[in-house]
This record gives structure tokens, C-alpha cells and sequence, in this order.
């Protein structure tokens, strides 16, 4: 059990842990919690444009039109990988151009202008050799999820559409019919 002694320590302590106060650490402490997923906070790095993101997020699901929560779900995850492999070919080309003008600008570890891929692939073989590993890893994410979206709407064709009334929305879910409540939005946020 603490002490009373220790519990007012702690307060005073506390006190001078509030977190960042300058504009600058605010915004690099905002991306300390970044996920993966679709539904992130901060699914868009610097240097990244949102827009390319929501056309993305809104393609997919125009193309799928997911009826269920976990069709929306299994097309966000295509839509993450989709984004996060996007970012990992960037990643390769300023990889290269990066370690490349490094090479160039070492006194102890020239690039070798007559073999300057072979000379940064070999200086840096960790490092493109991990990148693959998540780019594997990333791909092999989105056809899992690509494969359990289209057993799922083989398993359970969508029925055909009528014409709906006018303004009547979305169809509400027997079970939260029941409860009075209105469904959750299909479409992203």
C-alpha cells in the first residue's frame, strides 16, 4: 500500500508529465499511437494525400458494396493493405535514392558509380530484405481477406434488389429492428 508521502510524490510528478506543449511535439507525439486500419485515427502519414485515401476507401466500396458488417470490414482490410503497399513501393525508391546518395557523399564507403545498385543492394541487404518481408507479409493480408470476401458472397448471394421506396434508407437489421434502433452507417466514416 502507498504511503501518504508517496501518493503526494506521485502527484507533484504528475504534475510535470502533461505531455507536449509546443506545436512541434504535439505533432509528433499525435502519430505515437498510429495504427494500421482503415478506421485510424492518422491513417495518412506526411507527405501522404487524404484524398487519395478516401477515393480509395470509397472505390472499394462502390465496387463491393458491402451489406454486413464483416464484408465492410473484410473490404477495409483490402483497402489498408492496398494503401499500405502503396506506401512501401515509395518506400523502395527513396530506399534506393537515399542509401545511393549516401554512398556518394561517404569517404569511407564510395558508391560505385560502374555497379551502383549491386553496391547499395549489398550495403543495405537488411534493410531491402525486411522491406520485402512486410510487402509479403501485406500482400498476403489482402488476398486473405480477398479470398474470405468472395467465399463469403458465394456462401450468401445478395439477394436481388427491388426498387426501395423513396427515402425509405437503408434496410434496418431484424435484431435491431426489434430493439428500436436505427443500423450503423455501411459506409466508411
Amino acid at each position: 500500500m502507498s504511503t501518504l508521502h508517496q501518493i503526494e510524490a506521485n502527484r507533484r510528478n504528475a504534475q510535470l508529465s502533461t505531455g507536449p506543449r509546443t506545436p512541434e511535439g504535439k505533432a509528433v507525439s499525435r502519430c505515437n499511437a498510429l495504427k494500421s486500419g482503415i478506421n485510424a485515427k492518422a491513417q495518412v502519414i506526411p507527405g501522404e494525400d487524404p484524398a487519395e485515401l478516401e477515393a480509395m476507401t470509397q472505390g472499394y466500396h462502390n465496387d463491393w458494396k458491402p451489406a454486413t458488417y464483416l464484408e465492410r470490414f473484410l473490404v477495409d482490410s483490402l483497402v489498408r493493405a492496398d494503401w499500405l503497399l502503396q506506401r512501401l513501393s515509395r518506400l523502395e525508391a527513396e530506399l534506393w535514392a537515399h542509401e545511393m546518395d549516401q554512398a556518394r557523399q561517404s569517404v569511407f564507403n564510395k558508391l560505385d558509380e560502374a555497379a551502383p545498385l549491386g553496391h547499395t543492394y549489398h550495403q543495405n541487404c537488411d534493410r531491402f530484405t525486411r522491406r520485402q518481408r512486410r510487402i509479403d507479409s501485406v500482400e498476403r493480408s489482402y488476398y486473405r481477406a480477398l479470398t474470405q470476401l468472395q467465399r463469403l458472397r458465394a456462401a450468401n448471394p445478395a439477394p436481388a434488389e427491388a426498387d426501395p421506396a423513396p427515402d425509405s434508407g437503408p434496410p434496418v437489421p431484424e435484431k435491431l429492428a426489434s430493439f428500436g434502433h436505427p443500423p450503423a452507417p455501411l459506409s466508411p466514416p
